[in-house]
């Protein structure tokens, strides 16, 4: 369950590693930064080739405008060009940083998405998430939107709804972002390649096809 102690945990860590919604500002420093394997577990939330050797992993807020922006222009190419050949398998991670030292939105759009995850519905969720949102902190992932959204979507409402109402997946979320915390991750969508961090300072598809292309050619 969440108290006022584990927000104020929370904000230290989100202070302390100064992280924000948003891609990284470009650095002299290597492309790639290695990740220990044991930091990051491979849950849920994937599609793809599961046999693939290449693995590619976003960490994203359903509020953050530059998850948004992913979600939209490059991960339908990401999609057709990988995912739908077989070439990776794909995993998404909840990393709500919009929300700061509470809970909220963020936390709520990712409980909601973990109730259609039950269903077998969490990637038509997950786009309807990115499809509705029009702000932070706007209404968008109110609790009755959300519910909304599950109507829409055919879902079974009362299942749904009683995993909402119930904050079932509080504790996975906040392993997640403690996860990302812990290997240091810089803001969001951020990307991991076979467990090393891509830098994409400015979310152009390149950022992304040319280090899957290289790890392809060398599995």
């Amino acid at each position: 369950m969440y108290t006022k102690q584990t927000g104020i945990f929370l904000l230290a860590l989100l202070i302390s590693l100064c992280v924000a919604c948003g891609t990284p500002t470009p650095t002299p420093a290597p492309t790639a930064t290695p990740v220990p394997p044991t930091a990051i577990k491979i849950i849920g939330r994937t599609k793809g080739n599961p046999d693939a050797k290449v693995t590619l992993v976003v960490y994203a807020d359903f509020q953050c405008p530059y998850s948004r922006r992913y979600w939209r222009d490059l991960e339908p190419q990401i999609e057709e060009a990988y995912i739908k050949t077989g070439k990776i398998s794909y995993t998404y991670k909840y990393f709500p940083v919009i929300d700061g030292d509470r809970i909220g939105e963020s936390h709520w759009a990712a409980y909601a998405a973990e109730c259609a995850n039950e269903q077998g519905k969490f990637w038509e969720y997950h786009d309807k998430l990115y499809s509705e949102w029009f702000g932070e902190n706007s209404g968008a992932y109110t609790r009755n939107n959300l519910k909304k959204y599950a109507a829409e979507l055919n879902l079974d409402t009362a299942k749904f709804n009683a995993c909402l109402d119930a904050d079932r997946y509080a504790t996975l979320v906040l392993e997640e972002l403690i996860e990302a915390l812990q290997i240091k991750l810089p803001g969001t969508p951020t990307f991991l390649i076979n467990g090393r961090k891509i830098d994409t300072p400015t979310l152009a598809y390149a950022e992304l096809w040319k280090p899957l292309e290289a790890e392809l050619k060398i599995r």
